[in-house]
């Protein structure tokens, strides 16, 4: 992948680029060829076969015009046809491209494919009229030449132009420089030597040695990083940090480098040709955009590894995959801008080809529907976080525990023990009952008793009840309570409400087992049974109420009423407090029973001893 080049490869990429340009020039075609034969071919796609519909065609077509020396191919690229006039002279558009070279050359920049819009409308957005289009300037002292770029209409179509009035700008400078010729540069002192592509060799020369020279100020100041950063730290060192810098170097080379050469290559003290320049810095971008895509392709990495050491540490298991999920799409981004960026430096319009691609991006996106359904879907699980790895859950009419959330499907073992795949679209839109996440457990249970059931007994059994209920140690007593709810078909019923502490579900039906023998245990000692169905057939002789604990009920209740100590319908909050946790839990006797010491009630007496 082109953001994961080796360190040798970028030095090579960086140190041949100019090579690789000065080659290009000399495959260019010389002489005084027609420029519409030497570029048919590669201007085929273009409404203008001279590549004159955008603004970026002009400035490629003028560029390789100067280059192979061909003004009179240049004229076709110039506003007013064959006679340029100013001043009443006029002027052939040959000697006017001539001039309009030599100024570039001195003191002219031209702006690169990387800046210029490759738009057949330009750039909308950059505050002159909709027919101009800025595409370089010149600067002589304090005074700066805006060049223009025109668009008109040359036999039935829209082409652009260098404006008259550019050319106009241009011959004035070129005026200026017989009077008083500009400074001389370095460049100027040195043998030129032969012509490559339009420039005299000795300035790829020195775009080379600068190159080489920026590369190896770029290593030594990215190498100074290290050094501050301990002094920083006080000598402290974060080896997260080092992993990154290491990562990170080259990519900060290549930033750093290209940054210094575009400073110097840019300045016109050196004297280089308009095409070194124009050439060079349109290289020296693509490197920088390269060098910036890699800086943050390292630093997305690097994010995602201290983000998932840290929620490894909390114990965030599962928010593992949303990290990895969202470090793709960064780097799926990066890798996107910075080929469009190149795209559309090499002159194909980005807006138009997406606009081509528009029926076969819906087509795709139709087809991925379910994909994007699923990506999403396992996004809201991420983020909502409404089951984890190892809960237990509901969903749907299933139950089982969750063994992996992944970005397409969430896997489950059912209680059959068998591996449910669920896609995360339909997972997510799923009402999800979550066991694993309870606090605590809900003990509900409805006591149907028997009819022959005294009002005595039921008072006795409430009491009973809800004592047990608050003296047991595992059970919340607020809300703890017994209610005599309802005279139903064939019973008379009471509801139990109470949540019950525990650590999980089975640690629950162990507590609800206790609790139930300690009802069924109360419920015999008030004297009555619990209702048979109503169309029961009794074959046996029935017991029916045992009146000896029917009679000891009905007088522990009367001495509750004599005493004061009737806690119907609500117990008292003194009561309460002597009740808590005097129950022994686990049972006396059981194989996991621990020692408990119970507080006194303060008297020696249950209450359910009668008081």
């Amino acid at each position: 992948m082109i953001l994961r080049l080796p360190i040798a490869l970028s030095r090579a990429v960086f140190g041949l680029l100019f090579l690789t340009v000065a080659t290009g020039a000399i495959a260019a075609p010389s002489g005084n060829a027609s420029t519409g034969e030497q570029n048919g071919a590669a201007a085929k796609s273009d409404a203008d076969p001279l590549g004159r519909s955008t603004p970026q065609g002009l400035v490629k077509g003028l560029m390789r015009a100067f280059a192979n020396g061909d003004y009179r191919g240049a004229e076709r690229y110039f506003e007013n046809g064959a006679v340029f006039v100013r001043a009443g002279r006029s002027y052939t558009t040959a000697a006017s491209a001539r001039q309009f070279h030599e100024v570039l050359d001195r003191v002219g920049t031209i702006t690169t494919p990387a800046e210029i819009s490759p738009s057949p409308e330009g750039d909308l957005n950059d505050g002159l009229a909709q027919n101009l289009e800025r595409f370089g300037t010149a600067t002589v002292g304090n005074t700066e030449v805006v060049f223009l770029a025109k668009r008109v209409q040359e036999k039935g179509s829209l082409i652009w132009l260098v404006s008259a009035e550019t050319l106009s700008e241009a011959a004035g400078l070129s005026r200026l420089n017989a009077r008083k010729p500009f400074e001389e540069s370095l460049l100027d002192q040195i043998p030129e030597g032969p012509n490559v592509g339009g420039t005299p060799i000795s300035h790829w020369l020195a775009l080379l040695l600068i190159a080489g020279l920026c590369f190896t100020l770029a290593i030594v100041l990215v190498g100074l990083r290290r050094p501050v950063f301990r002094l920083l730290k006080w000598k402290r060192d974060d080896t997260r940090l080092v992993r990154f810098m290491d990562a990170s170097a080259m990519p900060l080379r290549l930033v750093i480098a290209a940054g210094l050469f575009f400073a110097i290559v840019s300045s016109q003290t050196l004297g280089l040709s308009v095409l070194a320049r124009y050439h060079s810095i349109f290289v020296a971008q693509i490197i920088a955009g390269l060098g910036l895509a890699w800086l943050v392709w390292r630093i997305a990495e690097t994010a995602s590894v201290y983000a998932l050491e840290q929620m490894s540490q909390r114990g965030q298991i599962a928010a593992h995959s949303i990290v990895r999920f969202l470090k793709r799409l960064v780097q799926g981004a990066i890798i996107v801008i910075f080929l469009f960026l190149v795209i559309r430096s090499l002159g194909i319009d980005v807006t138009t080809a997406l606009a081509a691609l528009g029926l076969g991006g819906l087509a795709v996106a139709l087809g991925a529907q379910k994909l994007f359904e699923n990506l999403f879907g396992s996004l809201t699980l991420m983020a909502d976080r409404p089951v984890r790895v190892g809960d237990f859950c509901k969903f749907g009419e299933a139950l089982g525990t969750v063994e992996d959330i992944g970005i397409r499907s969430t896997r489950i073992r059912t209680l059959d023990r068998t591996v449910l795949t669920v896609p995360n679209g339909a997972f997510s839109s799923m009402q999800i009952e979550n066991y694993s996440s309870r606090d605590q457990f809900w003990f509900h249970p409805m006591l149907n008793l028997r009819y022959e059931t005294s009002p005595e007994q039921i008072r006795y059994l409430l009491q009973e009840l809800r004592a047990m209920l608050y003296a047991h140690p595992r059970v919340n007593p607020n809300p703890a309570r017994v209610r005599f709810l309802a005279l139903g078909a064939h019973s008379i019923d009471l509801e139990i409400f109470a949540y019950v502490r525990a650590d999980s579900y089975d640690d629950f039906l162990e507590i609800q087992e206790d609790l139930l023998l300690r009802c069924m245990e109360i419920v015999k000692s008030s004297g009555t049974g619990f209702a048979f169905p109503s169309q029961t057939l009794y074959v046996a002789r029935d017991d029916g109420i045992d009146e000896k604990k029917a009679r000891q009920a009905e007088d522990a209740v009367r001495n509750w009423r004599d005493t004061g100590s009737l806690q119907v319908p609500r117990f008292d909050s003194d009561v309460i407090r002597t009740l808590r946790e005097t129950i022994a839990y686990p049972p006396e006797g059981a194989a996991i029973s621990s020692k408990i010491k119970h507080p006194s009630n303060g008297n020696g007496s249950s209450l359910r001893s009668g008081g």
